[in-house]
């Protein structure tokens, strides 16, 4: 059996009763589901469900997929604002991981209802950097860290770093050698889009997640793929965020 509309409200492993979609990328779908055995606890599938059919990058993406579940592991056990691996397991012809639910908000529906001030942006960057911290001492590049891969667990407002599926092991082999490209168009650098992520690369899309909070300003996709970003020029190379400030949000004299 695998995960789908059709099956919502069935078992998955006789254990997991999914319940919902609640998000669907390149290669793998993320469903709320129950964990039976633990008193209808809550959890996450994640799905390996690819959407193209080229045999080479079928295998390429499962590997990532693996190597998201390895990531989880090692990550989630030894930090509490990463969310917990709970299993890996393959069942017909897809692969499958679940992890720990993280009750709260993402910063990308928070921004959606308020902008930021100066103060919520240095909490924000206190909670935050001794995470990417963490994982960066742990040879870790996330890749991919947006205002909707941010949750703000209800229990203690802490935010929680969540989708490692882009994040790369880095090795002495891997640093000079150009890899696989993952990126969010409108966070990234251009040494990332270049196939050159580094640890620094992390830090700049969290200083980009960061001014979009406090200008209410995300970057748009229309119909044809074209990103309208209203505080970058990319014609300049240059960020604009400060003229897109609104007059109640007042930054320091120093920042």
């Amino acid at each position: 059996m695998s995960c789908g509309q059709s099956n919502f409200g069935k078992l998955l492993r006789n254990r997991y009763r999914v319940l919902r979609l609640l998000g669907e990328g390149g290669f793998s779908r993320t469903y709320a589901t129950e964990d039976v055995d633990r008193l209808n606890a809550p959890c996450v599938i994640k799905q390996f469900f690819p959407q193209f059919q080229g045999t080479g990058q079928r295998t390429k993406a499962a590997e990532f997929f693996k190597e998201e579940a390895f990531r989880l592991y090692e990550l989630g056990e030894n930090h509490t604002q990463i969310p917990r691996l709970l299993a890996y397991f393959e069942q017909g012809t897809s692969l499958y991981l679940v992890q720990e639910f993280i009750q709260g908000k993402t910063l990308l529906q928070e921004v959606q209802q308020q902008i930021y001030g100066e103060q919520q942006i240095w909490e924000l960057l206190a909670d935050l950097l001794p995470v990417l911290e963490f994982i960066h001492a742990h040879n870790v590049i996330h890749r991919d860290i947006k205002p909707e891969n941010i949750i703000r667990r209800a229990s203690d407002e802490k935010p929680v770093l969540i989708d490692f599926g882009g994040a790369k092991q880095v090795t002495q082999t891997s640093i000079g050698r150009q890899a696989t490209v993952i990126y969010t168009l409108g966070y990234a650098p251009t040494e990332q889009m270049a196939g050159f992520a580094c640890h620094g690369s992390d830090l700049y899309a969290l200083g980009v997640t960061c001014v979009r909070l406090l200008t209410q300003c995300l970057p748009l996709q229309d119909a044809s793929g074209q990103i309208n970003d209203p505080i970058y020029d990319a014609m300049s190379a240059k960020w604009l965020w400060r003229e897109r400030l609104q007059k109640k949000v007042l930054l320091s004299a120093t920042n």
